[in-house]
């Protein structure tokens, strides 16, 4: 089986040393080889003098970042140098090694410009990772909001799958308008907890009544969650669970780090050997 391709762009902020720590430990999970790019972003450096000092700049962070890697026991195969816009060249880099998932550094309770229009248009998975996954530790309290599509039940399967990998919590979240939907919520994150008892993992199931995103959010807060798994068409459309813009609103205001998976992509992520044992 052909090995999982992940993209690591950098920009040299604190945000960039958090992505980096997540890259590592994902590429650890599925074995996976790990490819960064730094891009000039001429929207902001015009002036030829200002460019090449980017171009400097950044060929000492792919510098950094690849001895950095190499010290934590995973290569880079492939760093990269671009000039033009960062979102074009991040999507332009993805395509051309079919790269199935981005990690991003972003802050608490926000969400950059770059990030958010990449976790809009990239045709694969993005990691947006934030200080609480920050360092060697491996994910310990994982959560899954689900609602019975296709998109969120592939979250579910990646949810679990990184899990079972990372040996964390699991936690299945399912938002009902009113209490007479409880036993149609129960039924849905019972499926999550039956795969996770079949790969031999413990789960746990929270059904709340109320507006999703506020309801997600407040299950986040109030579990301290470090990593929540969300799914995402990759089609341009959001699954019912995340309609509209209540993907982007969870992505943007939590302090969690959250990984959004797009039905696109369809890995079969039980099937990538271990890398440790």
């Amino acid at each position: 089986m052909a090995k999982f391709q992940f993209l690591l762009p950098l920009d040299g902020s604190v945000h960039t040393e958090i992505a980096a720590d997540n890259a590592i430990k994902i590429a650890r999970m599925y074995n996976a080889d790990v490819s960064t790019v730094y891009v000039v972003d001429t929207g902001i450096f015009e002036d030829t003098e200002d460019i090449k000092t980017q171009t400097e700049f950044g060929n000492t962070l792919l510098d950094k970042y690849g001895q950095y890697f190499s010290d934590k026991g995973v290569d880079i195969v492939k760093g990269s140098l671009l000039v033009g816009s960062p979102f074009n060249e991040i999507i332009k880099i993805q395509k051309d090694i079919d790269a199935s998932l981005i990690i991003l550094g972003a802050p608490d309770n926000k969400l950059g410009s770059t990030a958010e229009r990449v976790v809009r248009g990239a045709r694969c998975h993005v990691l947006i990772a934030r200080e609480k996954t920050a360092g060697d530790e491996p994910y310990k309290h994982i959560f899954v909001p689900v609602d019975g599509s296709e998109d969120a039940g592939y979250a579910a399967r990646f949810a679990a799958s990184i899990a079972h990998r990372s040996a964390a919590n699991l936690t299945a979240c399912h938002i009902i308008q009113n209490m007479k939907k409880l036993s149609e919520g129960k039924a849905i994150t019972k499926k999550v907890i039956d795969l996770a008892e079949s790969k031999g993992m413990k789960a746990a199931s929270i059904v709340r009544e109320g507006k999703i995103s506020e309801e997600i959010l407040k299950a986040i807060d109030s579990e301290q969650f470090d990593l929540t798994v969300i799914g995402y068409t990759g089609r341009g459309r959001i699954s019912r669970l995340i309609l509209g813009s209540i993907s982007e609103k969870v992505i943007r205001s939590t302090s969690c780090s959250v990984l959004v998976v797009k039905s696109l992509r369809t890995e079969k992520v039980y099937t990538v050997q271990k890398s440790h044992g």
